[in-house]
């Protein structure tokens, strides 16, 4: 393929957060891309919830994000490098009658991504990432009047999923 020419893919994949939420999380990322041979632009929806609710003083704790990412990658054969750049909104539940709140709960991130890619056929591939994040914005979770989890500073997100091209565009 020559340098110039331009393709689409679209792209699903698990996704496994580890940071992002008061618990380990986990959910599912639906992306389309714009890809040359050694560049490409892609956009993503990510979804993720918490796997196990957490007890905070005693209160069952919900969490979940919705969060649009936007890359740009470099390419050399299999491999990629890219910046992302990553937003989205904390949401937190409880049982009724309990105050919890996520103050600031807007999330900000930029960060780096390696990932490979597995070619299985001209119409299939599959990929694996990891993601390394740091927030511009670090939401907290409230319990009652009292702050029980923050943001860290440093997220990671990976996951394996597959991508179809989509042909020249």
């Amino acid at each position: 393929m020559q340098d110039d020419m331009l393709r689409g893919e679209i792209s699903a994949a698990p996704l496994l957060a580890m940071g992002l939420l008061p618990a380990l999380g986990g959910g599912a990322s639906f992306g389309t891309r714009f890809r040359w041979t050694s560049m490409s632009l892609g956009l993503e929806a990510r979804m993720l919830t918490s796997m196990a609710d957490t007890f905070a003083d005693g209160v069952l704790v919900h969490a979940s994000l919705a969060m649009p990412a936007l890359d740009v990658c470099g390419h050399r054969a299999s491999l990629s490098l890219c910046a992302v750049f990553s937003a989205g909104e904390l949401r937190i539940t409880s049982d009724p009658g309990v105050s919890v709140q996520s103050h600031r709960p807007w999330i900000s991130a930029v960060g780096m991504r390696v990932s490979g890619d597995w070619l299985f056929s001209e119409h299939l591939s599959l990929r694996g990432f990891a993601e390394l994040h740091a927030h511009y914005s670090r939401p907290s979770v409230w319990v009652n009047h009292r702050e029980v989890w923050q943001l860290p500073p440093l997220t990671g997100v990976v996951g394996v999923g597959l991508v179809l091209p989509v042909g020249c565009l």
